[in-house]
């Protein structure tokens, strides 16, 4: 009897070893399944080679002081509403207007000062006809494979074309564009921080399935 009381601490303590052993594992254990959840939920979050990145941006490329040049037509629009330009302005054989209309007549390589006088920017004029670059009507889809598309764009690789986005002054004059005109809304350097993070991802495209949800 006295060897089983006297045994009977080392017992006790063994017992409460074991316990703690195995709290300490499923603490570890519930500790790492936390950390796999945490990886997983990163890795879960939402890529950007569904076309998002574009997204963000192309309401610029949509907004009239880009769309009065790419939209329908063989001629120029003018206004937020996108009336089609006085003087039965034409495109042209290399996108500068025709005969004695040139777009040169009356627009400079700048702004002239004073409420709706003509517009100006280096370069003023439509794309040519055989690269006329028409966004109107488009998906969101549609624009982005056309801008992308060489055939389209004046045989512009990826880092042409987002230096033709962020850096042209025609381009460039959209925030810009004189008085009584509305500006683009989203600020140049918002815009061209997105181009550039669109063309770091691969410059992906949104899918048509996804623009319809």
């Amino acid at each position: 009897m006295k060897h089983l009381q006297s045994g009977f601490p080392i017992v006790a303590v063994g017992m409460s070893v074991l316990i703690f052993a195995g709290a300490m594992s499923v603490t570890r254990s519930t500790t790492a399944a936390g950390n796999t959840a945490g990886k997983m939920t990163s890795s879960a979050a939402p890529a950007q080679g569904d076309g998002a990145l574009f997204v963000e941006f192309v309401s610029v490329l949509r907004h009239p002081r880009c769309m009065n040049c790419h939209s329908r037509g063989d001629f120029p629009r003018q206004g937020d509403d996108g009336h089609q330009h006085a003087m039965n302005v034409r495109r042209g054989p290399d996108g500068h207007g025709v005969t004695a209309e040139k777009c040169s007549t009356c627009h400079q390589d700048h702004n002239l000062s004073g409420a709706h006088l003509p517009p100006g920017a280096p370069n003023w004029g439509l794309p040519p006809p055989a690269t006329p670059m028409i966004w109107q009507g488009l998906s969101d889809a549609q624009i982005c494979r056309s801008i992308k598309d060489p055939k389209q764009n004046k045989n512009r690789n990826l880092n042409q074309l987002v230096e033709h986005l962020t850096e042209d002054k025609l381009v460039a004059w959209g925030w810009a564009p004189g008085e009584g005109r509305n500006p683009v809304p989203m600020s140049h350097d918002e815009f061209s921080a997105k181009v550039k993070r669109w063309q770091a991802a691969g410059a992906p495209c949104p899918s048509e399935a996804r623009i319809k949800m």
